[in-house]
């Protein structure tokens, strides 16, 4: 892990307001620098992942380990799973955009992963 994604990994999701605007482009290009992962943005401007595996149980204990992560933080992604895969969707829905929880919550997926 590199030292500008323990500080993410370290970090807590804090309650967004309503209202709040989104990040811009230039915080999410920073942000995307220290989480330092293989995270994009899809079509609709949202973070994403898939996560490989070798078999089908596995990725559902990792999505459960997801769970479990998205529960301590209060900020639930969108899980997608299917044989050998373990697809991740994030985002803000109250700013209908990006904010700093999402790359917070990226960064502490990313500990969870086991390759294996």
């Amino acid at each position: 892990m590199k030292l500008s994604q323990s500080c993410l990994v370290n970090s807590l999701c804090t309650p967004c307001q309503n209202g709040a605007p989104p990040l811009t482009s230039k915080e999410v290009n920073k942000l995307f620098k220290k989480l330092g992962s293989e995270w994009s943005l899809n079509g609709t401007g949202h973070l994403y992942k898939e996560y490989t595996f070798t078999n089908f149980m596995t990725p559902m204990a990792f999505a459960n380990k997801i769970a479990e992560i998205a529960e301590a933080e209060d900020h639930h992604p969108d899980l997608k799973i299917s044989w050998a895969m373990c697809a991740v969707e994030i985002w803000t829905h109250i700013v209908d955009g990006l904010t700093e929880n999402d790359f917070i919550l990226a960064a502490k997926i990313e500990t969870a992963y086991d390759k294996r």
